[in-house]
């Protein structure tokens, strides 16, 4: 599968919600997640636990540059997130665990996800899901024109993933700071 997506750093959400509002996206309710990510020689490999709604393994690449991007990827859902997890930390080891709390939007083909994540701060992403890889140019348009119509600036976008940035931070505090 394949997406167009971006991440910025957001210091007010709510009046991001109030833009996706009014917009006329369709919002779903907030949902807590946790994503254990495990240690792998190329592209990422996480465990989704939606804590509400049941778990999703996700393998994915995506090149670290800020704005829109691509991200080739594969979800598997899982029944017993528990004993994958146990098993895949054995065989692989854990790399970082990113909990966060996302509130979803649907604008057209673009999703704009609200993300409060944990030790970090609040991220605003926007994803545009792609059947053909033809249709590339198209989608990253569109998820272009949602950043515009969200007033999303250019300066507040993040290249590093979620794990990336809590696995620094983790670093930076150092093992006594909890």
């Amino acid at each position: 599968m394949l997406n167009i997506e971006l991440k910025a750093r957001c210091d007010d959400l709510g009046r991001l919600r109030e833009r996706c509002e009014s917009l006329g996206a369709e919002g779903q309710e907030p949902e807590r997640q946790v994503d254990t990510y495990f240690t792998v020689s190329h592209g990422r490999l996480k465990l989704r636990e939606l804590l509400e709604s049941g778990a999703e393994l996700i393998y994915y690449i995506r090149d670290d540059v800020a704005g829109a991007q691509e991200s080739h990827y594969e979800l598997y859902q899982v029944e017993d997130a528990e004993g994958l997890k146990a098993m895949l930390a054995q065989a692989l080891g854990v790399s970082v665990v990113v909990a966060k709390r996302r509130e979803t939007f649907a604008l057209g083909n673009v999703r704009i996800h609200l993300d409060k994540v944990q030790g970090l701060g609040s991220f605003v992403e926007l994803q545009g899901t792609v059947d053909e890889p033809g249709e590339l140019p198209l989608v990253a348009d569109e998820v272009q024109d949602v950043q515009r119509a969200l007033g999303i600036d250019s300066q507040s976008l993040v290249k590093e993933s979620y794990a990336t940035l809590v696995g620094r931070a983790e670093a930076t505090r150092g093992p006594c700071a909890n």
